[in-house]
């Protein structure tokens, strides 16, 4: 899941944000790949973007200027080289994260009841109910301000907040092009290992219920 790769790209600065006739520093073009990572989240080769860990090098300068908008500022480009700590789901990875929302469509004619689960990085592991073994889905309680959750015979429940252990199945890429975004999704699996499932709760020995 986790690796450390080497890799280069091209870092560009507006020449309007350096003082005349000085270059930029190497924290200014730092912050810039920083950003530049931030914005992009992940890639389909990698993952997602963890942490530079080490600033190899940074190239010369190259100037480039908008031919079809004159009036467009003048930008600097480096290419800089470095390593990054990157993460990447794969199917049979173990990995443990917080429910964040129960979907129950599925029981008026829509999507199959399911939660989605966050961790870390990862905003949106998708587990069914087909996937869940022995739960069955509690629908919520206005009378008794229960909200919607899956529950088994001896209540042990999955629901908003429960910290949960799951097991990767597989995984899918949301390309967005405009916003030069990439973003990770996952399909989840409580199902085959007595350790898979809600986590138990700190100082508790029994799972949340």
């Amino acid at each position: 899941m986790f690796s450390e790769v080497e890799m280069c790209r091209d870092v560009a600065i507006p020449a309007k944000q350096l003082k005349k006739g000085h270059s930029p520093r190497h924290q200014q073009i730092l912050t810039r790949l920083l950003q530049d990572l931030l914005h992009e989240k992940a890639c389909r080769e990698h993952g997602f973007y963890l942490a530079i860990t080490a600033l190899k090098s940074i190239g010369n300068i190259n100037s480039t200027t908008d031919d079809d908008n004159p009036q467009a500022d003048d930008v600097l480009t480096f290419p800089v080289s470095f390593t990054c700590r990157t993460f990447l789901p794969a199917r049979g990875n173990i990995m443990v994260g917080t429910v964040m929302k129960v979907l129950f469509n599925g029981l008026n004619g829509g999507a199959a009841p399911a939660v989605l689960i966050s961790s870390g990085p990862l905003r949106y592991a998708y587990l069914s109910y087909l996937k869940m073994p022995d739960y069955h889905f509690v629908p919520p309680n206005s009378e008794e301000e229960e909200e919607p959750c899956f529950q088994k015979d001896d209540l042990t429940k999955i629901a908003v907040g429960v910290v949960v252990r799951f097991v990767v199945l597989g995984r899918r890429f949301k390309v967005s092009p405009e916003k030069r975004r990439t973003d990770v999704y996952v399909l989840a699996s409580v199902e085959g290992d007595d350790t898979l499932g809600p986590v138990s709760l700190t100082g508790c020995d029994r799972p949340y219920m």
